[in-house]
């Protein structure tokens, strides 16, 4: 199978000839992989064995200060430079006199699209799956754009402030799928929508149903394309919820909070499972043993059967382990390949 195919075979839920890989890379670790400047996405991925690139000019921008105190011209934005910022500070909206401060970029501004048709020009030819990161809910940006406990006090005190916020957010994001889906050539989405602390939900479950679910709806339903669902953190009591949202697979199965095992048993015959290999110990301090080892892990817990793609429980950071990160990719060649039953 081609890597897109691959790719594409996992999101419908089906088994692929071997287990698919996919990741966010911190630039800065790129070259430190394959030994070169990165100058081309396709021929990285191949290098690496990689089996989708991605496009990250998309993602909704969240209203806060900087990590140097500052103000982003467009709001707080993670591109695929590498650097950026690092710490989301304080969010600029306390009251409805603040919304003036959320300026979206023009989503009906043909110019606006030249970065997706460059990147569908340029590497839509190759057989690599093509995807673009947005943050298209509302949820995360909500939360990031105020401060955190004039939130947790307007979702109590301020449904208003709350319901605009959030209309403004999905609107936008609407229009931007839209044309998105219209210029063609990109096999599927990623939503990063960071929602979840270690230890639960960063809001209760009876919120997330009652007001933020239903309007993140509104945005899923303009999804014509596969996408998955990213957030950190430990979504157990809420993944039902989620669910009902249509995504095609959900994202990274943070290590350490989530069970992938649990995952792929409550939940496996619904979506497709993606990550949780552990960044935390495993890929920035552990072993190339260890590495090897928790690889093996899951894809005994969860490549079985298909609808399983492999990659970290976050994305590849700057400050992981060269060597442990090679020894992931190599693992994930070695017993990738279906049928998967025997890691002797």
């Amino acid at each position: 199978m081609t890597p897109r195919e691959r790719i594409l075979a996992a999101l419908n839920m089906e088994q692929p000839d071997r287990v698919p890989f996919a990741d966010y890379f911190d630039d800065a670790i790129k070259p430190l992989l394959v030994g070169h400047p990165v100058d081309d996405e396709v021929a990285f991925a191949k290098e690496i064995g990689m089996d989708a690139i991605y496009l990250t000019d998309y993602q909704t921008p969240v209203f806060c200060r900087d990590e140097h105190g500052n103000v982003p011209d467009f709001g707080l934005q993670h591109g695929a430079d590498g650097g950026g910022v690092h710490f989301l500070g304080e969010g600029l909206v306390k009251n409805e006199s603040d919304l003036l401060k959320m300026k979206l970029p023009d989503p009906n501004d043909d110019a606006f699209y030249d970065p997706a048709k460059r990147f569908v020009d340029r590497y839509g030819k190759d057989d690599v799956a093509l995807y673009a990161y947005l943050r298209p809910f509302g949820l995360f940006n909500v939360i990031f754009s105020m401060p955190m406990m004039d939130f947790a006090t307007a979702l109590h005190r301020d449904r208003p402030l709350l319901e605009k916020m959030m209309d403004m957010f999905t609107e936008w994001n609407a229009v931007v799928i839209d044309r998105l889906q219209k210029i063609g050539g990109l096999d599927f989405f990623m939503t990063p929508n960071d929602m979840a602390f270690k230890t639960g939900p960063l809001i209760s479950p009876d919120s997330l149903r009652e007001f933020f679910l239903p309007r993140m709806k509104k945005v899923a339903d303009q999804i014509k394309i596969p996408w998955a669902f990213h957030s950190d953190g430990d979504l157990t009591k809420v993944m039902d919820d989620l669910l009902t949202l249509g995504m095609n697979a959900v994202n990274p199965i943070e290590t350490g909070c989530m069970d992938l095992k649990e995952a792929k048993e409550k939940w496996g015959d619904k979506v497709c499972i993606w990550g949780n290999v552990d960044l935390h110990h495993v890929l920035t301090r552990g072993t190339v043993e260890e590495t090897v080892a928790e690889v093996i892990r899951c894809m005994k817990e969860g490549a079985k059967g298909g609808g399983y793609i492999c990659a970290s429980s976050n994305s590849i950071t700057n400050y992981c382990k060269v060597e442990n990160v090679k020894a992931m990719l190599d693992a994930v060649k070695k017993y990738g390949t279906y049928p998967i039953s025997n890691f002797e």
